[in-house]
This record gives C-alpha cells, structure tokens and sequence, in this order.
C-alpha cells in the first residue's frame, strides 16, 4: 500500500491552485520522506489501482484515510464523483 499524508501545491498563470508534488510512504505508522510529481502518482496508480490511500497523523498515531483516484488521466480524488478538480482531502501541506 502507498500512503499520501503532504501535498505541495502551486499556482498556474490563472491563479488557480493545483497539487504539483506530494510526499508518500509505504508504511502506515511512519511520515512520509519519498516525494513525486502529480503526474507520477497519477501514472502509478493508473498501473496500481486500489492501492494508494491518505493517511493522517493526529491523538498520537497515524490513522489511514480514503481511497486515491485518478480522475480523467489528470486528477487525482478522495471522493467518488467525477469533478475536474484535485481533492485530497485535508491533507497538510508543505
């Protein structure tokens, strides 16, 4: 299993934000120090599905979070609709 639990976002010429890079492991009960582009998780998973989730720290302990989705080759998702956004949850960032 691959766990998300930072996201690093930027801005494109419009102003909008979108998630450029993120940190992942594959331990649940440790923080993540691996780090990869979007398109390089979005490419992973594609090749790996059902095996990426978020995980959150907090009371002490890490706790797994939701499924990770590749939404239209583009965008990675918690949640099971189909909108044209990035959504990882409440992910920290960095």
């Amino acid at each position: 299993m691959v766990y998300i639990d930072a996201v690093h976002y930027e801005q494109d010429e419009y102003g909008n934000e979108y998630i450029a890079r993120m940190k992942w492991t594959n331990y649940l009960t440790t923080q993540a120090t691996d780090e990869c582009t979007k398109r390089q998780m979005i490419d992973f998973i594609s090749k790996n599905p059902n095996c990426t989730k978020t995980k959150y720290y907090g009371y002490g302990h890490w706790t797994a979070g939701e499924d990770v989705r590749v939404v239209d080759n583009r965008y990675l998702r918690t949640d099971a609709n189909n909108i044209k956004a990035d959504n990882l949850g409440s992910l920290p960032r960095y």
